[in-house]
């Protein structure tokens, strides 16, 4: 039974857009959407989002990764109040800090259901 669209949309073998099977897979979908949508981008809902990438543009702050966690847990905490997050790595690659980009590593669980546990890396 399908649960939802996947993320990015691609096209579905048995419909228009491919869709998830599993909850995991609805949830981590989910997660990715959160984090990448700047909270005033979503239409009819503008408080939706994570201000998390304000941040790639402002390495040489000592509070970089302070924020950067601060940012997603009040985005979690708001729209998916239902996972844990249990790791969190934001950093830029030393290499990448001109280029302004950085690699964020979340590894998070389901509250009610604590066997239901996935991880993520996002690119920035």
């Amino acid at each position: 039974m399908a649960r939802g669209f996947t993320l990015p949309l691609e096209r579905g073998t048995g419909g228009y857009f491919q869709m998830s099977e599993t909850v995991l897979e609805q949830v981590k979908s989910n997660f990715i959407n959160l984090i990448l949508t700047i909270p005033g981008e979503r239409f009819n809902n503008p408080t939706f989002g994570c201000n998390i990438h304000r941040l790639v543009f402002d390495f040489n702050n000592d509070d970089f990764s302070v924020n950067a966690r601060q940012s997603v847990e009040d985005a979690v905490e708001r729209w998916m109040p239902y996972l844990q997050l249990e790791e969190f790595v934001f950093q830029p690659n030393n290499d990448d800090k001109n280029n302004y980009r950085a690699s964020m590593y979340v590894k998070y669980r389901l509250s009610e259901n604590p066997n239901f546990s996935d991880e993520v890396l996002i690119q920035f």
